[in-house]
Formats: C-alpha cells, structure tokens, sequence
C-alpha cells in the first residue's frame, strides 16, 4: 500500500506529515525513536536528526549530485558558490535561480525540496508514498498555484489538491475537538516569504467558511533579513558593499550576510539583544570584514515595523470584506516562522482587542495539509477506496480497480469486502469503469469497524486494502475544499467587471455572462484578470467585418481543483465561440533597465492622469497608487529582489488603468437607491425578527447596518460602479447571514401560493419598466422574458395534485428566470471591455 501524504512545501522551511491512523509498519517503535511526531491528527516525518521541518535550500555539485536542507544551507556561509533559497516567491515566474554549480528554475528547485522529502519519508516509514496534499500561500496566484503542482510532479508525486495555507492552519488549530456552537477566527500566516489572513468560520454542522482573504505575497521574514542587511552595511562604511544581486561574486556576499541576519532575527525573537557576527566575511573587493556588531530586539522591530503594519492592514481590509468588526472574532490564530516574532504578537493584540495564539509555526500548516489527505481515497495497487461516511447501523462502501499489471481491464472484476471479525462476507462485480459499490455494510456506532477489500483474479488475490471506521466527532465536512483566494475579472473598456468573486469553492463554473462588443473587427479578445494581474486571454477570430458594435457577447469560466481555468467565448447571432485553457505561462521577469523604464512611465502617467482623475477613484485608488510606486522606486534601487519589483510594477499598472476620467463617469448606476434602501429596510425587519430568538447575534447584524448605509451612499453620490456594486452585495451577503439563522415558516399551499403570485407580478413589472428604457438587442433579450413570466403566472394560479409539490417546483423554475433577469438588469445598468463591454442603455 501507498501513503499519501500532506506538505507545506514553505519559503525557509518545509515539512512532511502523515494522517495519524495512517496504516504504518511499526508505527509505534516509530513514534518511540521520534522519527514520527505526533502533532493533533497527523504524525510529522523527521529527519535522521529528528528534526521536524527541513530547510527549503538545494545545493548543486559540480558533479550534479543534489544537496537539500540543512547542508545545503550551510553552503551559504562556506562555499564560493552559495545555494538557493527563498525561490518560492518566485513561483510562477521564469526567474532563474542560483543553485550551487547549476542554475534552477523555482519550479526545478522546488521539486528538487519535494524529491528529498519523498524519499525522507518512504525511507522512514518503509511504504511508497506516491500521492500528496501540497499547501500554497492564499495570495499565490494562479499560475504559482500551478507551478507548485508540476514541482510535485517532477517529484514524482500525485498531487491530489493544492491546498490553501491558511485553511490549512485552521484545520489543525480545530483538530478533532469540535465546538457547540459557530466560532470565527482570523488566521494570521507570516511566513518566510508570503503573508495570508484569512476570516474563517467553523460551524459544527456544516464544517469551514472561508469569510475573506488578505495577503501580500512578497512580504515575509525574507523580507525582514533584508532590511537588517541593509542596516548592517550602513554600520560596515569602510568596506565595498554596493549588491548587484544578480551578479555572481556579489551573490556570494549577499547570501554570506543574509544568512548571519537570518540567525540574528531568530536570536531577536529569544533575547532583547544579540550580535552580528562573522569573522570569515569579505566585501565585494575581496577584503575581509570581521564582523561583530550588536543590534537590539528595539532596533529590528523599528526597521521592520512598517511591514508589520501592513500586515494588520491586510486584517481590517479581510474584515471588512466579510462584514465584521474585531470584537466578532472568537480567536486570532497565528502561524508562519516569523509570527514568532515578540512584536508580531504584541501588536495584533492592540490593534485586534484580542490575545493571539501561536501555533507551532514549522508544522501546523504541513498537519493540516495530512489531515486534508486524510480524506482523499485510500489506494493499494489496483484497488482504490472512497473515504466512507460512517452513518450506522450500515454505511456504503466504494471505490474502483484500476487497470494495469495483471489486470488488463477494470470492468468486470471481483472485489471482496470481509470485516475482521468475520460478521460480514460480500461480494461485487466492478462496471465498465471499475466503479464497484457495497450498499449497507452493517457498522457498529461504539466499536472501530475494520474492514479487508480484495480485488481476486485468476482464483488469486493481487491486491488487499484495509479500511478501519470509527465515529470521530465533528461532521464529515469538516474539511473544507479549496477556495478562490482572488477575484476574478473581465478587462473591459470602463474598467474591470467581477465575474468571479474571492472565497468561490473550486470547482466553480460561471453562467454565462453577456456583454457587448466595444467596436467592429474580424476579431474578439477577452482579458481574464485576477486581482490585479493579467492571467490570459480568450480570442475569437474570423468574425465578419460588418459584426456591428454592440452585438451580445456570452463569456463562461471554468474552474477546476488542480487551478486550470477554461473560458469560452459565444456570440450567437454569428455562431462564432471559441473555448480554450486558459495558459498561464510563467511571467517573464524583465530585466532592471525595463523595470526602471516602466515605472519612469508609471509614475509620468499617473503625474498626468491625477489631475483629470474622477475624485471617487482618486480618494480610492490614488493612494494604494502612491504607495505601489514609492515601494517599486525603493525596489529599485535595492535591485535585491526582481520577481517582486516586476510583481508591484504589473499591479501599478492595472491600478492605473482602473483610474478613470471624468470624461468616463456619464453612466447610470444600477439598482436605483431606492432599490437599495429597500432592501436595507427588509435587512433591518429581519434583523428584528432574529431578535426574538437571539438577541446577541442580532445586535451584531445590527452594528452592521450603518456601515452598509454609508457605503453605498457614498458610492452612488459619486458614481462609483464597482463600490456600488459591492455595497449592494454586502446588504444581501448580510441578509442571507441573517435568514439562514430564522426558523423556517410553516406556511399553508394558500399562503405559498400568494407569496408566489406576487414576486412574478412583481418581477413583470421590473422587466416592463426596464424595456421602456432600452432598445436594440437589450430590448429583444428582456422582451422573452414576458411570455415565460406569464407562463409561470398561469402555473402557479392553476391547482396541481399535491399543491406543496407542484408550487415548489413553479418556484424553482420562477427562481432560474429570475436570476437570468437580474443578470440582464445587471447588464443594462453595467459596464463595457478592449472588445467587449457591458451592455448599456
């Protein structure tokens, strides 16, 4: 049998961990010599050393032959040819890395840490280990996401999932001891070379929410090395130290110190001072240095302290996007390395109100990942078993046989079930696709049910798996599957338009979104932008020439766990689509000259733009604007970390780019503040029926409702379309929170019926006076919906043999119609894109 296996494949460190009812031989001499390490519901893999967590540092020989962890990174203070390190921040990118004698790409060096870790734990546990759960920072976007996956690969491993960092920590913060009642916790992830926040939510009945996401995912104790760096050369005035990074020699000098800063910030978390020391240092002209200069825990905290701030900012920017104060929260989480930091701790608290918990920085997040594995199918050569949900007296048992070796099909395969203590004796015939299935195995609520399922052949058995069931409390959703962690967005002409919102489960396929071509031409692009950067694009071709502007444009994405997205593209009136992959090709990281060149131009465009600017996104977007550019110019002139500095440069520009003219603004807002107010007033009744019967969590809704008020007015007194359109999100985000937490009515088919009648009524009025408005394709699409409203009139007035039964399904039907109308609504009070726009008035 093989293992599958969770790791938190980090910036400084990494780590391997197995769930902890994982069938291991010898498990328990194992535990004893402290080569597994318990840790909630995983067992850590150690190293020889017994050490938990395994540096991310390769080494490269002159003969090829590879040095990972600890060895490695001694190579930084010893060798001529230092090694890499910190290569995870450039995920995702075409940046290549120095590696000893051998240059890497992130993703060879990646790999390279994953193969160690491989056979590290087959060697220790004495089982294949072929499939993983990899975990990534929530702010990688994707194509890093995606690069992590093709380093396990090149590992020789199947992943499974990439799996978010922070909900990795918040699995194993929660372990197997679930709460009574909902609790919300804000994860705090600074970590080597990234910074994740994520709201999440832990309900006993339904398992995890992802609320919000924030991060930076150039900010870390990398970082933080740096800037003690920087403050060391400044007390070293007598020697060469001006780093060009990617020179060879310079590299050299630069991992020398960056490695004794790395041991000062860790004593600096111990002790209120320590030293700087190295007596084997030389500058860039090959003179020695004998380095011994003291730093105090007050001097690094000042040189850090405006990272650390941003952090907290990262916080209140994921509170708000849930809709929550700090004083909501039931705990603060911390995890990373460099949340070890005294003044990490000190600080959260002030600014959150709370006390934060430190977790095992090093292994929560790799413990996490294992008990994600957990849930994956069991595999033993060709047999591989779903994970049962135990639900006694019985509970079904399934999975399939995969063809190969001496099974040349999967179809038609006897498969065994036997319980060890001989009760129960089945037998199955795998389908076509191998799918076998045994319904009702008999289960005991109070015992552990073990179970053998063998695959038999030729009168033989060729393949054995175990299976061992016991009631563990918490639901059986307790592990969330992936999540966004970013928007999505279609560039259009007046800026970008959502079409995917953060914190979306995967997989996820949109419905189709209509916009209108922008302009005439034989072909059609679509931008796909997630966050700030642009990911691919979506090209329509051979259109005729005469396809006339404003003609509807159908655009649908796709999904998938392992982070590909397809898109396609419809206009219909042509019978022209096109679908694709989108390709997420490594971003190509310029060299300094086009960098400086770039942000030369940024800054002059901006020195332009900001006078004509429209003062809503002036107040909005002009500062984080500011202060992009002030960090790439500090970037620059450091020339230390090009994958960052390209990184801030493409998100200056798409902030540029949404910072419209006044010229731009004629544009009517859609629904009407009317509208909006209505629908605050039905949050505000039902804020009061939640009263009734839970006064604390309806006066936490309450404290909500001013906050909604004055972002929406403020949106729509200054035509602000996407703030106004989030505002109008975050009222019905609230009042869906709020109806969840209502008893149901019991209502009679009468009652049921009426409600019905009127929300149709209600809606034919909306669709009549939306058509007077418009024309054109706008007018033809809304006109449809007319005969259909009047169709489901009809229906429901007219008596169906069970009332409840045929009302319910009008009702879904009625509800399906609708959402399709609140799309062309959406659309007529929208946006417009470099060939496509929102379909106007």
């Amino acid at each position: 049998m093989s293992l599958i296996v969770g790791i938190d494949l980090g910036t400084t460190n990494s780590c391997i961990a197995v769930p902890v009812e994982a069938d291991i031989p010898g498990k328990d001499r194992l535990i004893a010599d402290r080569r597994l390490r318990p840790f909630g519901d995983a067992l850590i893999v150690t190293t020889p050393d017994r050490a938990p967590a395994v540096p991310s540092v390769v080494w490269i020989g002159p003969d090829g032959a590879a040095l990972v962890g600890l060895r490695a990174k001694h190579k930084a203070r010893n060798d001529t040819h230092p090694p890499a390190r910190f290569f995870k921040r450039a995920m995702g990118t075409d940046e290549i890395v120095q590696a000893g004698h051998a240059e890497l790409t992130p993703v060879e060096a990646s790999a390279h840490v994953l193969r160690h870790l491989k056979r590290m734990a087959e060697e220790t546990l004495g089982v294949p280990v072929e499939r993983a759960v990899i975990t990534v920072p929530a702010f990688f976007e994707t194509p890093a996401k995606n690069d992590t996956a093709t380093a396990g690969e090149l590992a020789g491993l199947e992943v499974t999932e990439t799996l978010i960092e922070p909900v990795a920590a918040a699995l194993a913060y929660t372990g197997p001891d679930w709460p009574d009642e909902p609790r919300t916790f804000c994860v705090y992830d600074l970590g080597g070379g990234t910074f994740d926040t994520a709201l999440v939510t832990l309900d006993p009945d339904v398992g995890f929410d992802c609320r919000a996401f924030g991060g930076d995912r150039y900010l870390g104790g990398y970082d933080f090395d740096r800037e003690i760096v920087g403050w060391l050369v400044g007390r070293l005035p007598g020697h060469s130290l001006d780093f060009d990074a990617e020179n060879p020699g310079h590299r050299r000098v630069l991992a020398q110190l960056t490695a004794v800063a790395e041991e000062a910030k860790h004593d600096l978390s111990r002790f209120a001072e320590t030293e700087i020391v190295d007596e084997h240092a030389v500058d860039l002209a090959g003179e020695p240095m004998s380095i011994n200069v003291p730093i105090s825990r007050d001097e690094f905290e000042a040189l850090i302290e405006p990272a650390l701030y941003a952090t907290l900012a990262h916080c209140d920017r994921a509170l708000d996007k849930a809709g929550m104060t700090a004083d909501q929260l039931d705990d603060i989480v911390m995890v990373g390395g460099s949340s070890r930091i005294p003044a990490v701790t000190r600080l959260l608290a002030e600014h959150l109100g709370r006390e934060p918990q430190l977790l095992n920085p090093d292994l929560c997040v790799a413990v996490g990942a294992a008990r994600k594995a957990a849930t994956a199918a069991v595999r033993s050569g060709n047999l591989e078993l779903d994970k049962p949900d135990l639900t006694p007296p019985s509970t079904d048992v399934s999975g399939r046989v995969l063809p190969g070796g001496e099974l040349g099909s999967a179809g038609g395969v006897t498969v065994l079930l036997s319980s060890d203590d001989g009760m129960t004796e089945l037998e199955e015939t795998t389908d076509a696709a191998g799918r076998f299935l045994f319904a009702d195995v008999p289960v005991d609520e109070d015992s552990e049910n073990a179970f053998s399922v063998r695959i038999r052949a030729s009168g033989r058995d060729i393949a054995t798996c175990r299976l061992v069931m016991d009631r563990r409390p918490g639901p059986e959703t307790d592990v969330a599957g992936d999540v966004l962690s970013h928007d999505f967005f279609i560039e259009l002409i007046n800026g970008p338009h959502r079409v995917v919102p953060s914190e979306t489960r995967v997989p996820y396929r949109t419905g189709g979104v209509t916009f209108e071509t922008a302009r005439r031409g034989t072909f059609l692009s679509v931008r796909i932008i997630e966050d700030l950067l642009p990911i691919g694009d979506v090209m329509v071709t051979d259109l005729p020439p005469d396809l006339p502007e404003g003609t509807p444009v159908e655009i649908t994405l796709e999904f998938q766990p392992d982070w590909t997205i397809r898109a396609e593209a419809r206009i219909p009136s042509v019978n022209a689509h096109a679908t694709a992959v989108i390709e997420l090709p490594r971003r190509k990281t310029p060299a300094w000259s086009d960098l400086e060149r770039r942000i030369q131009e940024l800054r002059r465009s901006w020195d332009e733009k900001r006078g004509t600017a429209v003062p809503a996104d002036a107040v909005r977007l002009g500062p984080m604007l500011d202060r992009h550019l002030d960090e790439i110019e500090a970037l620059l002139v450091e020339r230390q970390d090009r994958a960052k500095t390209h990184h801030k440069t493409l998100e200056a520009e798409t902030l540029l780019g949404r910072v419209r003219g006044t010229a731009d603004t004629d544009v009517t807002l859609g629904p009407t503040m009317e509208e909006f107010r209505e629908t605050v007033e039905e949050l505000e009744r039902a804020i009061s029926d939640l009263a009734e019967r839970d006064t604390a969590a309806a006066n936490r809704h309450r404290l909500e409702v001013p906050k909604l008020l004055d972002a929406g007015t403020v949106a729509y007194q200054t035509g602000n379309r996407l703030d106004w359109h989030r505002a109008n999100e975050a009222v019905i985000e609230q009042l869906r929170a709020v109806y969840v937490k209502l008893p149901m009515p019991q209502i009679s088919p009468d009652e049921l019926r009426g409600l019905l009648l009127q929300e149709i009524e209600r809606m034919q009025r909306t669709v009549t006076g939306h058509l007077a408005k418009v024309h054109g394709p706008v007018h033809v699409q809304g006109n449809a919906f007319i005969p259909r409203l009047d169709e489901l009139l009809r229906d429901a007035i007219a008596d169906g043999p069970d009332d409840t039964a045929h009302l319910g399904r009008i009702y879904r039907r009625f509800r399906g119609l609708k959402a399709q109308i609140d799309a062309w609504i959406a659309r007529i009070h929208g946006d417009g894109d470099t060939g496509i726009k929102r379909r106007d008035v």
